[in-house]
C-alpha cells in the first residue's frame, strides 16, 4: 500500500495552487488557477438540475467514454437527478464530487460501493469521470481523483477500480498519475460493440 506522501508525488494537481483543505465528508478543496479559484467539494443534495446539466454535457462531449447515453439521459426525470444528487451527497455508499469556479459545475467524478456486476461493496467503483474541455490540463481531473480516493480510504476500502473505454489514453494517463495499474481485466462496452473497457485498480 502506497504511502499518502507517495500517492501526492504521484498524484498533484499541477497548475493549481492550493489554498485550503477540509475533509471530505464537509467541505472541500480551493485552488487557484491562474487568477480564478475552483472549487472541488461534494455535491450538495439540491443540485440535481445542476448535476443533470454537467453529465447531459459529459455524455455529449465523450460519448464512448461513458456506460450510458445522451439520448437516454436526456429523458430521465427530474426525479432521478434530485435522487442522484441527494445519493452523492450524504452517507458512504456513493459519493459525488463536483469542480466548481465562477458557480458553474466544470467536472465531475463519482465512487459507488455496490457495483454488483463488477466488485463488491467494500472496494468501490469510480465512474462518470468528467472535465469541461475548456479547463482541461490544469489538474482538475486529478483533484476529483483525488477526492474519490480519500473517500474510499475513509470508508475503509482496500481498492478503488475504474473502468476505462479502450482508446482513450488521456484517462489512462489521469489514473496512471494517480497510482492506478491495468489489471488486464476487460468486459464489453456498454453501447458500442465494437469497443472494450479496461480495468484499472489502486491500492489504497
Amino acid at each position: 500500500m502506497p504511502a499518502d506522501g507517495a500517492r501526492a508525488a504521484r498524484c498533484n494537481n499541477r497548475g493549481f495552487r492550493h489554498v485550503c483543505r477540509r475533509d471530505i465528508m464537509c467541505g472541500g478543496h480551493v485552488f487557484e488557477a491562474g487568477r480564478k479559484t475552483m472549487e472541488i467539494r461534494r455535491i450538495r443534495a439540491d443540485e440535481g438540475l445542476r448535476l443533470r446539466a454537467l453529465r447531459l454535457r459529459a455524455l455529449s462531449d465523450s460519448p464512448t467514454a461513458y456506460g450510458s447515453t445522451l439520448a437516454s439521459e436526456e429523458l430521465y426525470p427530474e426525479s432521478i437527478w434530485h435522487e442522484r444528487a441527494a445519493s452523492g451527497a450524504a452517507g458512504d455508499k456513493v459519493v459525488t464530487i463536483v469542480a466548481e469556479q465562477d458557480n458553474r459545475l466544470l467536472g465531475m467524478a463519482t465512487g459507488l460501493a455496490a457495483d454488483p456486476p463488477t466488485h463488491d461493496e467494500l472496494n468501490p467503483t469510480m465512474v462518470a469521470v468528467f472535465v469541461d474541455g475548456t479547463v482541461r490540463q490544469q489538474g482538475i481531473g486529478v483533484g476529483l481523483v483525488e477526492k474519490v480516493i480519500d473517500w474510499a480510504k475513509a470508508r475503509g476500502s482496500a481498492r478503488l477500480f475504474v473502468w476505462i473505454t479502450s482508446g482513450n489514453e488521456p484517462a489512462v494517463a489521469l489514473y496512471r498519475r494517480c497510482g492506478f495499474r491495468v489489471t488486464g481485466a476487460t468486459r464489453p462496452h456498454a453501447h458500442t460493440s465494437s469497443l472494450v473497457e479496461c480495468e484499472m485498480l489502486l491500492d489504497l
